[in-house]
């Protein structure tokens, strides 16, 4: 472990000096972990090479990690197994698949070993000074790699949260402005229809040649509808002779060829309509932002009557 790094994880305190007393040990234990570290790697590559079929380098891997393995043997000075340098050239020269991928289950356990044995040799024989401070410094390392995964996650869990919660927001905004753009559109809509009514001397019925220009619009998505749609062709007919009827320019009319979800306005001529109830009032709506006409989600305003005592 670098002494920086050492220095940082333990502040105020100084790993114990080395000797020169422990030199021998050290340069084994780099030397035995080096061999192992390099055997492993063999191995692996060793693995790869027979799966990919490839039998004379996997023959030539195998001669050098039986080279490294019975090295790393001799520097721990293990003897309870013979040589696997041995063990390979009784394979022969470029033995079978079968015969490698035996050898290399051997070898892994062969390496298995020797890192047992590394370790009891650190703990024993091999025992330095500084092991103790290294290890309560590979201690705090990994309690500092726990807690900064965790703030890490819960600084990633509280980012996604306020994100959410800044989009929901924004959103809310957004469908706010455009319920006051459909309200706003429909009051006009709405002066609109009085307009026409006043200005012809005649009820919302007779203006649109309609007794309910939304009728068959109920219950369905409106929002984007073709041009083709019957529920737009029915509201853009129904506008035009409004828009005649009062006079308006077609850029006045153009505010009202669909709300801000993109849906037809829907028009209900009520006015006049039904003997019982002469004076009920025309209403001009919008879907909202569901674009489902006919549910809460609606934005409905009343067309004021025109007529005498009306």
């Amino acid at each position: 472990m670098p002494r920086a790094f050492l220095a940082f994880l333990m502040p105020g305190e100084s790993p114990p000096p080395a000797r020169a007393a422990e030199a021998p040990v050290r340069a084994a234990r780099e030397r035995v972990r080096e061999l192992l570290s390099r055997a492993a790697t063999r191995l692996g590559g060793l693995y790869a090479l027979l799966e990919a079929d490839d039998g004379r380098d996997a023959a030539l891997l195998a001669d050098l990690l039986a080279e490294d393995l019975d090295a790393a043997a001799a520097g721990l000075v293990w003897r309870e197994a013979g040589s696997l340098a041995e063990d390979r050239a009784g394979l022969g020269l470029l033995p079978s698949q079968d015969a490698l991928a035996a050898f290399a289950g051997r070898a892994e356990a062969r390496l298995a070993a020797l890192e047992g044995a590394l370790a009891r040799r650190r703990a024993g024989a091999w025992r330095l000074p500084g092991d103790r401070f290294e290890a309560r410094a590979a201690w705090r390392a990994r309690v500092l790699l726990v807690v900064g995964v965790a703030v890490l996650a819960a600084a990633i869990l509280l980012g996604e949260t306020m994100a959410k919660r800044t989009r929901r927001f924004a959103a809310n905004v957004a469908l706010e402005r455009q319920r006051r753009e459909a309200a706003a559109a429909l009051a006009d809509m709405a002066d609109l229809a009085r307009a026409a009514k006043v200005r012809s001397g005649q009820s919302l019925i007779d203006v649109t040649g309609s007794n309910c220009t939304r009728c068959g619009c109920d219950g369905r998505d409106l929002r984007g509808a073709p041009e083709g749609d019957v529920c737009v062709r029915q509201w853009e007919r129904a506008l035009s002779r409004i828009g005649q009827a009062a006079g308006a320019a077609p850029e006045r009319l153009s505010r009202f060829a669909r709300d801000p979800w993109g849906s037809p306005f829907l028009l209900n001529e009520n006015e006049g309509e039904s003997a019982d109830f002469p004076f009920e009032p025309d209403t001009v709506a919008s879907a909202g932002q569901n674009g489902l006409a006919g549910d809460a989600d609606d934005i409905v305003v009343a067309v004021p009557n025109a007529g005498p005592g009306r």
